[in-house]
């Protein structure tokens, strides 16, 4: 009997002490310095949080958060005590390694931009939220400054979200998804979504300053898919290079974002399958080479998206098909074979249901080349508005060689001016009665009596919406609006929509 209770005993007394641990693992704890910070992520469970209190605080060293598994039901939680009080400065920030279902919550991180802000490495389900990133930047940087960068083989759908990116003038980009190169495994289904991007400061042509990526250059020039989800961000001023966000893998999303007076484009520089639509491009400070979509690779849709005062030209157009080295979806030339010309021809896009207002002449093709041998081949433009509001010399668009284009049924209009190029049987040449209010900032809107409504081929698979957010139904209208009466779900983004306090949707 004494034998049966000792051990009795024995058994509740370890049941007991894994509930305190269970408890003290999923518990609300709030820290006061670093130090507290590093001991308190030993011990996280799923379901608990720490708050790292109010104060300015120097890191000697990277924060590493390693191996910590919440779940979808109870994710570990690391946050600020308050929003924006807690500032990160010294020398790093956060290193997150192979954890899953953990968020970080509400930091302003201004260390040293020679490390990552955020590393996420080999990480699941871990979010990014609600941060201000404004790092130091070295006047002499000693490598490539990525400051949410994802890497890993393991690494799949991880959020970026609500956070403030500031000023950068360094090479390397605020956010960086990639993955593994040397596996050829990219990160997975992440999204970057409802960020405010501002002040990226143009680097005189140096290459490596895009403020967003995706891929790598063996990652995209192989073909490899990341299926991440670029939505809802607003980008002002973001202005470092060509390519303002580099896609260099496949089957990509880049949706409803709104870029203000931002010099380069959204370029699909390398892969395959990508979707761009519902985004407003638009400048209004009349700056140089403010471009729309510049792309390569096979089978991209361009549909729904609204350019206005773009005054980019050739690899910055307003639209560019831009002549590849290569004519097949994926090319061998990876590791020490590639450069920095490895491209894939545009072949087989579909570009419809756009509209571009008062911008530069769209670029299709370009001269013969003797190193970009294989020009675009094999794309549709239908469905389309090209208009100036106001006489100009400049063309339309620059028609030089391309194989094959399937270019219909738009509407093309420069006012007082007649055009009789090689291209002039691709528009319908029409004035599209469209208004604009008086404050002379807003979209251009159709009327009801526009030539554009209704118009639209039909095309599969159908289109059933428009860039703000309505129902297309019936005969389509030609260009990125759908003509109704009722109230716009969307419009271009303002930093109201986006950031640290933003309304989550």
């Amino acid at each position: 009997m004494e034998r049966w209770n000792t051990g009795k005993l024995s058994w509740l007394l370890a049941i007991i002490g894994y509930l305190l641990v269970a408890q003290a693992q999923s518990a609300t704890l709030t820290v006061k310095s670093l130090n507290e910070l590093e001991k308190a992520i030993q011990g996280l469970g799923p379901g608990a949080t720490v708050l790292l209190a109010d104060g300015s605080y120097e890191t000697a060293r990277t924060i590493r958060i390693e191996g910590k598994r919440g779940t979808a039901e109870a994710p570990i939680v690391i946050r600020a005590e308050h929003r924006g009080q807690a500032v990160i400065g010294g020398v790093a920030g956060f290193a997150i390694k192979d954890c899953e279902y953990l968020t970080l919550d509400g930091f302003v991180l201004t260390h040293d931009a020679d490390k990552p802000s955020v590393l996420l490495d080999n990480c699941r389900q871990v979010r990014v939220t609600r941060n201000c990133f404004r790092l130091q930047e070295r006047d002499k940087p000693r490598h490539w400054e990525h400051w949410v960068y994802v890497i890993g083989i393991q690494s799949a759908h991880n959020r970026i979200d609500h956070n403030l990116f500031e000023r950068k003038v360094n090479r390397g980009s605020h956010v960086f998804v990639r993955g593994d190169d040397a596996a050829l495994v990219c990160s997975q289904y992440d999204r970057i979504d409802h960020n405010h991007f501002r002040d990226v400061i143009y680097a005189n042509g140096e290459n490596g300053h895009e403020t967003i990526r995706t891929g790598g250059n063996d990652l995209g020039a192989s073909g490899q898919s990341s299926f991440t989800i670029i939505e809802d961000n607003l980008l002002e001023q973001c202005s470092g290079e060509a390519e303002i966000m580099s896609l260099k893998s496949s089957d990509n999303v880049v949706r409803r974002n709104t870029l203000l007076n931002c010099r380069g484009t959204i370029c699909l520089r390398l892969g395959n399958r990508n979707e761009v639509s519902g985004n407003f491009i638009l400048a209004a400070d009349g700056g140089p080479s403010r471009g729309g979509v510049r792309f390569y690779g096979f089978d991209h849709r361009i549909f729904n998206n609204y350019f206005q005062g773009l005054t980019g030209t050739k690899y910055e157009a307003p639209l560019a098909l831009i002549p590849g080295t290569f004519d097949t979806p994926t090319t061998e030339k990876i590791g020490k074979e590639y450069d920095s010309l490895t491209s894939v021809a545009p072949t087989r896009a579909w570009i419809a249901f756009n509209t571009w207002v008062d911008c530069a002449p769209l670029q299709f093709g370009l001269k013969e080349d003797k190193v970009r041998i294989y020009t675009p081949n094999e794309c549709t433009f239908v469905n389309n508005m090209v208009i100036r509001t106001k006489s100009r010399s400049a063309p339309l668009v620059n028609l030089e060689l391309v194989r094959s284009l399937h270019a219909h049924d738009n509407i093309g209009y420069n006012f007082g001016t007649a055009f009789g190029n090689e291209w002039a049987d691709w528009f319908r040449r029409e004035d599209p009665r469209l208004y604009r209010p008086e404050d002379g900032r807003s979209l251009w809107r159709l009327t009801d009596s526009s030539p554009a409504i209704d118009a639209a081929i039909e095309v599969s698979p159908a289109i059933n919406d428009d860039v703000f957010g309505r129902v297309r139904s019936g005969p389509r209208d030609i260009g990125a609006e759908e003509f109704s009466n009722e109230a716009l779900p969307r419009r271009p983004l303002t930093a109201d929509d986006v950031g640290l306090n933003a309304t989550e949707l």
